[in-house]
């Protein structure tokens, strides 16, 4: 500050000789023949030597020495002949030994101090520095002794202020003591999605939650010391809800309003014993966790039967095709005149369709249009793959419902178009004439090498071609051993448009590298890809591959599958002793309406199918779990029903099952 001060006397003052401020700071004409007196020196000396306050620890800046400057001793400042002071002709005295550049104070180099912590600690405690002292003890001094009194305040503020944590054996970065977790009120949580309205959620949350302290509140009353570690405080009651409500809206998205209320009545029937036992499960699970290990597998599913017994139990659960033609099943083979007027009806209108998926009307050109080879007119395809849900539902003729798409959760009502594009437009026929046209049904042909103790569990996968939805895979094993009898890729009679590989699994590679199958070679994968997908043999046509299945069934095998009568139409197949887990497990508003098989599974046996990596790009149903599945589904419904057939006095006798009233003579006739 000291040195800006004294540059400005080289400057005249914008006011020259009138100047009448007192103290001017720039400079004047009538300074150069005043000699300045003693007094004055001493007085200036004393100024410019002053002690900095205590926000300014040092000068900013090294003091300038020039003539113009009244920084000298009194004895260099006398004047000369001529009126000028001694200054102007003389050199300032140097000091007796030279300084090396590391001891030179280099005060204009120095970071600017500022008022730390701990120097605030030590005014407060009436504490001074050494370098307070220095500046109190040099107030007039010469030069030097000033020079070396900066040098050391300067290295012992360099050294406070360089002492930082990591030279005291700390971390330079204070750890952060961990936040306590924000209890959380009993408000749904905020989704992506909301599966219905923030008033019909927190009702419903209110509901479970109502239910839970109910349950906790007994359970408390139990005086054991082992079960009060199983009671929950306020705050992890609302948390359990909250968790639970959002599993069900995020998992169970379409069937939210149903899964929530179903949730909430089956703890209102709960008593507190079960409770008990619930938070005992729930416990061990979380220990099991905590320690890392994964959760327990699936229970699989124990009959109480041999397999052949349950094969001939099967029997028991197989449904009549008769009245469900107008539900998609085919019981009868069409005849040749009906075949013949729905090839008149095709060609009459100019193998125009509806897109099964866009509903827009095109033009299909079976064998390619010769203009352009192309396949179908009208452009490229806008939809939704995924299915239409609801997302609330309510009694009363005033409750409101939402349609979505499951594949991008849009309302149906906003005509968006679409979320995805394909090439081509693609259709698909159920008309069994029509069906016929191509290849006609077939029933099951007589085979007495069929083992009597096995049955079939059956699943195909479809794709488009120009002649609709066609046989790409199709898959058999054995049940109860699960053991693959049959899978192999299929040829389509017609071109393909669209393999449907989002949901059948098939890709183009897959139907481009696949070995072609001859007779005598087995009907079962030999390798597995890198992706760990089978590799597959293709096989010529559907009929071909209809006639390999029928070497592993006859009339009287059960044949076990889900939605039996899309995977019958496709192969072209008339079998009468189908076992459905369509059927088994019926939709509660009835036919048409199903359950899906995942949702079955899931549900009713806690496992996982059909598993994709990405929602918005699913990798595709595999036909041998499929098939698997619905074996297990079924073998579930066996369980169910020889449980029910016992409650009704059947038994097992000699290793057959026997109804009541011979079991009953034959326990009697023993006697």
């Amino acid at each position: 500050m000291a040195g800006s001060l004294a540059a400005l006397k080289n400057l005249p003052c914008p006011a020259g000789d009138n100047c009448d401020a007192f103290q001017c700071l720039f400079k004047h004409n009538k300074d150069a023949n005043i000699a300045p007196t003693a007094k004055s020196s001493e007085q200036q000396l004393v100024h410019a030597t002053a002690t900095p306050s205590l926000d300014q620890a040092l000068p900013r800046k090294r003091i300038k020495l020039d003539s113009t400057s009244s920084h000298l001793e009194p004895k260099e400042r006398s004047p000369t002949a001529s009126g000028k002071p001694a200054s102007a002709q003389s050199q300032i005295k140097k000091p007796q030994r030279a300084m090396s550049p590391q001891n030179e104070p280099a005060v204009s180099k120095m970071p600017k101090p500022s008022l730390t912590t701990d120097r605030k600690h030590r005014i407060s405690t009436g504490e001074t520095s050494q370098l307070d002292s220095r500046q109190n003890e040099g107030l007039v001094g010469n030069h030097s002794s000033k020079a070396q009194g900066l040098k050391s305040s300067s290295n012992s503020t360099h050294t406070r202020n360089t002492l930082t944590p990591s030279s005291t054996g700390q971390s330079s970065k204070p750890v952060p003591k961990p936040t306590p977790k924000k209890p959380e009120a009993l408000n749904p949580r905020l989704l992506k999605s909301s599966p219905a309205k923030h008033d019909t959620r927190l009702k419903l949350v209110k509901a479970l939650h109502e239910q839970y302290v109910r349950l906790n509140t007994g359970l408390r009353k139990d005086t054991d010391k082992a079960v009060s570690k199983l009671v929950l405080s306020d705050q992890e009651l609302i948390v359990k809800t909250l968790d639970d409500e959002q599993e069900i809206a995020i998992k169970r998205f379409q069937i939210y309003a149903n899964a929530i209320r179903n949730k909430i009545m089956a703890y209102k029937r709960m008593t507190v014993a079960q409770w008990k036992e619930e938070r005992m499960l729930a416990t061990k699970d979380n220990n099991a966790q905590n320690e890392g290990n994964s959760p327990a597998a699936p229970e699989p599913v124990v009959t109480g039967l041999t397999p052949a017994q349950e094969v001939d139990f099967l029997h028991r659960l197989v449904w009549p095709l008769d009245g469900l033609e107008k539900y998609g099943y085919v019981a009868s083979i069409p005849s040749v005149e009906d075949i013949e007027k729905a090839k008149e009806s095709v060609e009459a209108s100019g193998n125009v369709e509806v897109c099964d998926r866009c509903t827009r009307r095109f033009q299909v050109f079976p064998g390619r249009r010769g203009e352009d080879g192309a396949l179908t007119s009208n452009g490229s395809c806008t939809y939704h793959p995924g299915k239409v849900y609801f997302t609330e539902r309510g009694p009363g003729k005033l409750a409101k419902s939402q349609k979505k798409y499951r594949c991008c959760h849009q309302n149906v009502d906003d005509d968006s178009g679409g979320c995805t594009t394909a090439l081509t437009h693609v259709f698909k026929t159920t008309d069994p004439n029509r069906l016929a046209s191509l290849l006609n049904f077939a029933e099951t042909p007589p085979n007495p090498n069929i083992p009597a103790d096995r049955a079939v569990c059956f699943d195909c996968e479809m794709g488009y071609t120009v002649y609709g939805l066609e046989l790409i895979r199709l898959t058999a094993v054995s049940w109860p051993s699960y053991e693959l009898l049959l899978d192999i890729l299929v040829q389509p009679f017609g071109e393909v448009l669209d393999l449907n590989t989002r949901y059948s699994g098939v890709t183009p590679e897959d139907m481009v590298s696949a070995e072609r199958w001859s007779p005598g070679d087995d009907h079962k994968p030999n390798s597995t890809t890198s992706e760990h997908k089978p590799k597959l043999k293709l096989v010529p046509s559907p009929k071909a591959a209809r006639d390999l299945l029928f070497s592993l069934i006859s009339p009287e095998t059960p044949l076990i599958g889900h939605g039996l009568e899309n995977d019958l139409n496709a192969s072209r197949i008339i079998h009468h002793t189908c076992v459905d887990s369509v059927l088994l497990f019926p939709h509660k508003r009835g036919l048409p309406h199903r359950n899906g098989l995942r949702m079955l599974m899931e549900t009713l046996l806690n496992r996982k199918i059909q598993k994709e990596a990405d929602e918005t790009t699913p990798e595709g149903h595999d036909s041998a779990e499929d098939a698997r599945a619905a074996g297990e589904l079924v073998r579930l419904k066996v369980r169910d029903e020889w449980k029910d057939f016992r409650m009704k006095g059947w038994s097992l006798q000699d290793g057959e099952i026997v109804p009541p009233d011979e079991a009953w003579t034959v326990v009697g006739a023993k006697k």
